[in-house]
């Protein structure tokens, strides 16, 4: 439990400045604290190992350029990156195309056609079924009609279609 909770913590911490700092910073920003960074890992670096790198034989003609050589090259590396990509110092964000929306009146317009055909369309549907249901009820009602004589139930004058 000793490590854990601290270890917790240093977690949320981190969450929340990766959410909530890191997503406003500018690439440019970004490099300069990216030196500040190698410049201290290089100040810390040197400062630990100094007794290995006195020890060390084959390179004493150079050791005294590594650095600075070092340095200036990921210096250069960087700003060049950063050139390269983003020019101005600012994200480049391509620009949207012109949409010519339609007008009002033309709108409304193709709306009421729509409206309009949909109600003849229901309107013809319910003729052509009040049609066929009356044709349905006149054919049996001729058909029952004609078989007057046949029928024994003559109270039974209509059929269940004729009520219909």
């Amino acid at each position: 439990m000793e490590f854990f909770l601290p270890g917790v913590l240093l977690f949320l911490v981190a969450v929340t400045i990766v959410f909530l700092v890191a997503p406003n910073i500018t690439p440019f920003i970004t490099a300069l604290l990216s030196i500040v960074f190698l410049l201290f890992g290089v100040y810390t670096h040197s400062k630990m190992f100094a007794s290995e790198y006195r020890l060390s034989t084959w390179q004493e003609g150079l050791k005294i350029y590594a650095p600075a050589v070092m340095i200036i090259a990921i210096v250069l590396f960087i700003l060049y990156s950063i050139t390269a990509l983003f020019t101005g110092i600012n994200v480049p964000v391509p620009s949207m195309p012109n949409i010519e929306l339609p007008s009002a009146n033309s709108v409304t317009n193709s709306m009421m056609n729509a409206y309009n055909s949909v109600a003849n369309s229901v309107s013809n549907a319910t003729n052509s079924i009040k049609n066929s249901v009356s044709n349905v009820a006149e054919t049996v009602g001729n058909a029952n009609k004609g078989n007057g004589n046949l029928n024994k139930k003559p109270n039974i004058s209509r059929s269940f279609v004729e009520t219909i």
